[in-house]
Formats: C-alpha cells, sequence, structure tokens
C-alpha cells in the first residue's frame, strides 16, 4: 500500500510543483519586505524629524508591499486548491490504479547489530624487572694521595657496597614478585573477558530475538498476503473487498475533500457485482471564494466570492467528477475480471433541518456494466454528458441537497 500510494502521491507533487515553487517564492518575498519594513520602522525611530517622516513613507510602502505579496501568495494557494478539486477526475487518469499485489510482500529489514561489548578487553601489559644493580666501586685514588686516602676510600666503598646490597635486595624482591603480579593480572584480564563476552552474549540474545520478532510480523504479513493473493483468484468476496479496500486506501483526494468524504462497499459473488455508497463532502466545505484582495483604506486582505452558478457548477462538477473516478478506479485496477458491474450510490451526509436528525442525502445512482463503462474514453468527455449517457439518476440541485427520485431504479 505504501508503494502505491507513494506512486499515487508522485503524480500528485508534479501537477502541484508549478504551483508550490510560485507559491514559495511568494512567500520568500512575503518575508523579504515585511523585514525590510520593520528595519525601515526601527530606522525611523532613531533618525531626526526630517528621516523619520522618510522612514515613516518607507516603512508604509513596504507595508503595503508586503500586503499585496501577501494576497499573491494567498491566491496562488487557492488557485491550486481549486484545480485539485476541478481536477479530481483528471489527476487519476495518469495514475495506474492497478495493485500488484506481489510487490507489497515484505522483506524484514534487520539493523546492523550493536553492542558496546565488541571490542575484547586488552590483555594485561607483561611486568618487566627492571635491569639488575650492578656494584660498582668507587674509582681509588691515585699517586701519592693513595697513601693518605686509603681509609677514606675504604669506608666510601663500604657505603657503596651496603647501598648495593640493599638495591639489590630491593631488585631481587620486585623481581620474586613478578609472577605474582602477572598471575593476578591474568586473572583480572580473565574475569574482565569473561564479563564482557557474558554482556555481548546478552545483546546478542536480545538482538536475535529482535530480529526473529521482526522476522515473524514480516512472515505473517506475507502469510495473510499469499492468503489474500489466493482467495482473490478464487474470486471469495472479502478478499475482493479487501484488494477494492487497497485500492481505494491508495486514492489521493485534495485535502479539502478528503477530510468530508467516505465510501463503503461490498462485493456479490453471485452477481459478479459491486456495490458501492459513496459519501460526497457538503456544499459548504468547498471553497467558494474566488480571489483575495487587499484594501488599502482598511489595511484588511478581503475575499472576492465566486458567482453562486459557478459555486454551483463546481460542486455538481465535483460529484460527476467523483463519481466517475470511483467506477474507472475499480475496473482499471480489476484486471483478472473478477467485477462484472458496479451500483453506486452518492450523497451527502448532513442534519435534515425540519427534524434535526442525520439523514443521508441521496444525489446520484448508477448501475453500469464493465463492457459498457470501458467504452468510455474519460479523457476526452464532458462528465454531466458521461452520466446522461450511463443513464445515471442525477440530482437536479445537488447544491440545495435536492434528493435524487430513483424509485423505479437505475437500470435500463
Amino acid at each position: 500500500m505504501q508503494y502505491q500510494a507513494a506512486k499515487a502521491q508522485k503524480e500528485r507533487a508534479r501537477q502541484a510543483a508549478t504551483a508550490e515553487r510560485e507559491r514559495v517564492r511568494l512567500e520568500r518575498e512575503m518575508h523579504r519586505t515585511a523585514a525590510a519594513a520593520a528595519a525601515a520602522r526601527e530606522r525611523m525611530t532613531r533618525a531626526d524629524a526630517q528621516a523619520a517622516v522618510q522612514a515613516e513613507r518607507e516603512a508604509k510602502r513596504l507595508h503595503v508591499e508586503a500586503q499585496q505579496m501577501r494576497v499573491e501568495s494567498l491566491n496562488a494557494d487557492l488557485r491550486e486548491e481549486l484545480a485539485a478539486i476541478d481536477g479530481v477526475l483528471e489527476s487519476t487518469l495518469a495514475v495506474d490504479d492497478y495493485v500488484d499485489l506481489e510487490k507489497l510482500r515484505r522483506v524484514a529489514q534487520h539493523p546492523p547489530f550493536q553492542s558496546a561489548y565488541l571490542v575484547p578487553v586488552p590483555p594485561p601489559v607483561p611486568v618487566v624487572a627492571p635491569p639488575e644493580p650492578v656494584f660498582r666501586p668507587p674509582v681509588p685514588p691515585t699517586g701519592i694521595s693513595a697513601v693518605f686516602a686509603k681509609k677514606k676510600h675504604a669506608a666510601t666503598t663500604a657505603v657503596a657496597q651496603g647501598q648495593f646490597e640493599q638495591a639489590h635486595a630491593m631488585w631481587r624482591a620486585f623481581v620474586a614478585q613478578i609472577p605474582q603480579q602477572q598471575r593476578a593480572a591474568a586473572e583480572q584480564h580473565q574475569a574482565a573477558e569473561g564479563e564482557r563476552l557474558r554482556r555481548l552474549a546478552g545483546d546478542r540474545k536480545r538482538y536475535d530475538a529482535e530480529c526473529a520478532e521482526r522476522q515473524r510480523v514480516v512472515d505473517e504479513e506475507n502469510r495473510r498476503l499469499d492468503d489474500l493473493i489466493g482467495r482473490l483468484a478464487a474470486g471469495e468476496a472479502e478478499a475482493v473487498e479487501e484488494y477494492v479496500g487497497i485500492v481505494f486506501g491508495n486514492s489521493i483526494y485534495p485535502d479539502v475533500i478528503a477530510a468530508h468524504s467516505d465510501i463503503d462497499f461490498s462485493f456479490s459473488p453471485e452477481f459478479r457485482e459491486l456495490s458501492i455508497t459513496l459519501v460526497f463532502p457538503p456544499p459548504e466545505k468547498i471553497p467558494t471564494t474566488k480571489s483575495f484582495r487587499y484594501v488599502r483604506a482598511s489595511d484588511e486582505i478581503a475575499e472576492t466570492k465566486l458567482a453562486q452558478r459557478d459555486s454551483t457548477i463546481r460542486y455538481t462538477d465535483l460529484i460527476n467528477n467523483m463519481t466517475l473516478r470511483t467506477v474507472h478506479e475499480v475496473w482499471e485496477s480489476d484486471r483478472s475480471g473478477k467485477i462484472d458491474s458496479i451500483s453506486l450510490v452518492g450523497g451527502v451526509n448532513h442534519v435534515d433541518p425540519a427534524v434535526g436528525k442525520d439523514v443521508f442525502v441521496r444525489l446520484i445512482a448508477l448501475a453500469v456494466d464493465r463492457a459498457d463503462f470501458l467504452e468510455i474514453d474519460l479523457a476526452r468527455i464532458t462528465p454531466s454528458e458521461t452520466l446522461k449517457h450511463l443513464r445515471a439518476v442525477v440530482s437536479k440541485a445537488p447544491h440545495r441537497l435536492t434528493p435524487i427520485d430513483d424509485k423505479k431504479g437505475v437500470r435500463g
């Protein structure tokens, strides 16, 4: 469904690209002029009397320009919205409504395994014994002084010997401790590495469980998809309805229509007929603004309303276009020919002002066979004439919610 929705959305985006670029340009210009106006007002407060007058004049000019740019932006948005409403039928003709169910098959996407315990604990640095002390006796005196310095030299030698023996004893003690230190360091390393491996195994177990759950969900969805494909091939009513639901779910309408419309349907395998109830947005939800304009005298942005006739035509065309679009989407998507005919009733949900109850006002009814509909070139038609050709029953005043009279049925 995401694939098909993205496909439809891409087409919608292409159609709106020009209007979007224009709107962005207008908004940027509006922000620029508004910022310039603010800067001009700031300069006004710091200028002398003559400069203040000039700055005020400039600020007013820029404010007017900003308001005019805002009007242009509002009109660009309005043109885009109205074009989308008026192009409801045309927009779907550029989109293939067929849903290849095989392309909905999913593949589990697993993130790479990550853990804070992937790197082994560094091994302990070997304890290296310092160089063994070497006794270096004091240099004996030479010459005539050797005769008089023997005792002093002997004393110095004795002191050096004692210092050497003390240093050597300390060295032997240090060397003797090395094996024990090595064993302790090795044991600590082994314990730390064991703890790391334990934690790493825990992270791996959790990751594997998450992957298994993702795979289970995907396998279950694919199993349901296989089941749907099999039941659809067999023409089971629920499978046909589920497939049609996917098709309608991919149908992208303008926001103002999507927010106030709905569709319900059921399939009869006995008659190979799809019955559709199409809910249109009520007339008051369709924009009636023709354009926006800036009123300089009151510094306000005012709306110019569409003539009642134009609003009436737009709403009538919308009902005709939504009806034909719905039928078109069903048969363009039904490549396997499961649906031979469509019975459609379209209307509006509203509160009856006479009794204060929710009612469904039927504005159009249509019954059509596949062969008859597929002969029509929707790209070249006038929708109202097509509905007459199909012998549809259409409200004489849909904008007034005047219900149809279809007591005699719609099949000729």
